[in-house]
């Protein structure tokens, strides 16, 4: 009986030992980016060591050169001279990873990666598949890999793509970058599993390919007049050769790239190469100056078309892709509409207006690219006047236009500015100059490329989405970084893995070891600030504020005094306790110096029963604010604080009318500072201090008022229609510098 005890608490000992052990593997973080589609995670680890050996389970240069991939990744970090070879004997090594191609692997892309402690195995379908995951058992590597640190965890993978276009943008045109520097950053598309390079190769500011053909535009229309620049002028371009090698460079790493050639609009460098291609007939400089410009290609000019059509067929032989993007966007009629051959055009073809001599201008452009076997994509402005039949979109003024377009049954690349733009702004405070903008990484994530209002059938046209990096404001190489990541790496989540999968707290906890990743290839990346960026944290009880630091071996200062955090500032060790409201400012430093901008935030002790603003939210389509009190409200409440967030507003069509009352402690002259995209008002004791009305992007108004000590009256309106939007509320008065207007300042209005 004493045995049978014993043995019995053995063996619940036991069990409760591998329940927790299982508990521990399950827990286990796999910090793969994009997240795979299933995962299961085993007990071990596999080990490399200098016997290891890679097989290839058949002969085949593709899969030479893949495993050679994983060959010279283990042999940089340790010093061996590990090599890859097809199997050739029964004997199995005690260290192996084996690549081997499967027929029955669909869709093309997937992969399954198992990992034993004694085996890695590779299958796909495809050579793209297997370098998808090749990719996966990179990211599983140890960051400081060596001799004696190279292990990675047990586990078996099976993961394919969501969407098949999976796309990030570069604009070269505004400037312009080395050809090294498209293949670092094509090698950044390829860690995570994006297989889409649009290259904007020609532009108002700069025609950045060579055309044997027209040797002028290289000439003539790669070269812009620029004060800073060595004699006086800015430009460059990629020879065909330089193409060629950078087509070769992205085909290894399965990447297609799409090249894009303007038009009709946004084609000054080439009217200022060959004037006669214009409405009226120049003279032109190329552009030096950013916006939209009146002269585009002429539509009643034959030689407008045999140009393009010559330019074409250049591009095509250098570009492999079954897509071309033509542009089609932002094209102003004027020079059409006062052009006679134009005019003359719109008779003889019988269309309506300038909208259908732009849909004759693109359809003509996309039956010579079909006769050749190529499609056309372009912005979603090609959809005016009509689509062109075999035409693909992308949606960027918001997501209708990719909406109509899958409803017609045409393919759609959903790239809208508001969460695909990567020229905008990071962060609220402490950011490189931007175009405006605010697109944060937590917003990219959250981005669903399937509209709602689409039906299953139509849901299939979407096929997939891109991010885009415009370049006006972005001049290095390591600013373009710095826009791109790590935003790309949420959006390449969100075109690779399960909509039900997405998780952005796993996310986060994933993207940790990228930073360290990133940090040791050299890539710049924006360093993520310790503190949230909402702009204000309301204080309603006694619980610490915790900063966030998710680079190892970073550290995080801040102040509470509003001065500019340093390394002589206070360092973050725990929790910070705040008893009353105050001004927190953080940045997180790294080892080698690089910081992160300075993240500000207002604390606000409040009382929720009475702080905050009463709103009423409407939806509609408008230009201007309209009388909000002949509308009827969508919906009513409280916020707690003057943010868009609060109201859980859609993403376009939509007003808010905000009132309540603004406390102010001490009399004297305040000054306001309302910035909006698109329109809005500022109205204190009843009468309008500040007009922002219309549609515009990020805009900023002030005005000056002189107040007295109380409780004044204060209403907000606010109307967004597409795009961005934005709303913020800023003052300073004697002794205190410009900040927001904090929650405990606003009172309700009953």
């Amino acid at each position: 009986m004493h045995k049978t005890k014993k043995f019995l608490l053995l063996t619940i000992v036991l069990f409760v030992f591998s329940t927790l052990i299982q508990g521990a593997i399950k827990q286990r973080v796999i910090p793969i980016i994009p997240k795979p589609v299933k995962v299961e995670v085993t007990k071990g680890t596999f080990k490399f060591t200098g016997q290891t050996k890679i097989w290839m389970s058949e002969q085949s240069e593709e899969l030479q050169k893949l495993g050679g991939l994983i060959a010279e990744r283990i042999n940089r970090s340790t010093g061996w001279k590990i090599i890859s070879a097809v199997g050739t004997t029964r004997k199995i090594p005690r260290s192996l990873v084996l690549i081997q191609f499967k027929k029955d692997f669909l869709p093309n892309e997937a992969y399954s990666l198992e990992i034993k402690p004694r085996k890695i195995t590779i299958a796909a379908g495809s050579g793209a598949g297997i370098f998808y995951a090749i990719q996966s058992l990179f990211q599983l590597m140890p960051v400081d890999a060596s001799k004696n640190n190279f292990s990675v965890p047990c586990a078996t993978i099976e993961d394919s793509p969501r969407f098949k276009w999976r796309g990030v943008h570069l604009d070269v045109c505004r400037h312009m970058f080395p050809v090294e520097f498209i293949k670092k950053y094509i090698d950044i598309l390829a860690m995570y599993k994006m297989n889409t390079f649009h290259w904007h190769l020609t532009e108002d500011q700069g025609w950045r390919i060579e055309i044997k053909k027209y040797p002028k535009l290289t000439e003539i229309g790669a070269w812009r007049k620029d004060s800073l620049s060595e004699n006086n002028k800015y430009g460059g371009f990629y020879t065909q050769d330089q193409i060629r090698e950078v087509v070769a460079y992205a085909n290894e790493r399965y990447i297609n790239i799409v090249p894009e050639i303007e038009m009709p609009g946004h084609s000054l460098a080439a009217l200022a190469s060959y004037p006669e291609l214009s409405c009226s007939g120049g003279p032109f400089e190329v552009g030096s100056s950013w916006g939209v410009v009146e002269d585009v290609y002429c539509a009643g000019n034959d030689k407008a078309f045999e140009f393009l059509q010559n330019v074409l067929t250049e591009v095509m032989d250098l570009f492999p892709s079954q897509y071309i993007h033509i542009g089609g966007d932002e094209v102003p009629k004027d020079r059409w509409k006062n052009c006679p051959k134009c005019q003359a055009r719109i008779k003889a073809e019988g269309l309506k207006d300038e909208s259908q001599l732009q849909s004759y201008f693109i359809q003509r452009i996309e039956k010579f690219l079909n006769s050749k076997g190529k499609k056309i994509i372009g912005w979603d402005e090609i959809l005016e006047g009509g689509l062109a039949p075999n035409a693909a979109v992308m949606s960027w003024r918001g997501i209708d236009g990719g909406i109509a377009a899958a409803k017609a049954k045409h393919n759609v690349v959903m790239s809208p500015s508001t969460h695909c733009y990567f020229d905008h702004y990071q962060g609220l405070s402490g950011e490189p100059l931007a175009i405006g903008g605010y697109t944060p990484i937590e917003k990219v994530y959250s981005y669903e490329p399937v509209p709602d209002v689409l039906n299953e059938e139509e849901a299939k046209y979407i096929i997939g989405a891109q991010a885009n990096v415009w370049t006006e404001y972005i001049a290095t190489t390591d600013h373009v970084e710095y826009m791109l990541l790590p935003r790309m790496l949420a959006l390449s989540e969100v075109v690779w893995s399960p909509k039900i999968l997405r998780n952005y707290s796993d996310f986060s906890k994933r993207i940790e070891k990228h930073y360290d990743i990133l940090l040791s290839k050299k890539i710049n990346f924006r360093i993520p600030p310790p503190i949230p960026e909402s702009g204000e944290y309301l204080l309603t009880g006694h619980k610490p504020i915790e900063l966030n630091r998710p680079i190892k071996y970073s550290k995080i200062y801040y102040t509470l005094d509003g001065s500019e955090p340093n390394e002589k500032s206070k360092s973050y060790t725990r929790p910070i306790k705040i008893f009353k409201s105050t001004f927190l400012k953080a940045k997180t430093i790294l080892k080698n110096g690089k910081a992160s901008g300075t993240a500000s935030l207002i604390i606000s002790v409040v009382d929720t029963s009475v702080n905050g603003l009463n709103y009423k939210y409407y939806e509609g389509d408008w230009n201007v604010l309209p009388n909000f009190d002949s509308l009827t409200a969508v919906k009513s409440g409280r916020i707690k604080k003057l943010s868009l967030s609060e109201i859980k507003a859609r993403e376009d069509y939509f007003g808010i009318m905000l009132d309540g009352f603004l406390k102010i402690e001490n009399p004297g002259d305040y000054t306001f500072y309302l910035t909006s995209d698109d329109g809005s008002k500022l109205l204190i004791n009843n009468n309008e201090l500040i007009n922002n009305d219309g549609l515009h992007g990020s805009k900023e108004v002030n005005a000056k008022i002189n107040l007295n000590t109380g409780k004044c009256p204060i209403k907000i309106f606010f109307f967004e229609k597409i795009g961005d939007q934005n709303l913020k509320l800023e003052y300073e008065s004697p002794g205190i510098t410009r900040r927001l207007i904090p929650a405990s300042m606003f009172f309700f209005n009953n």
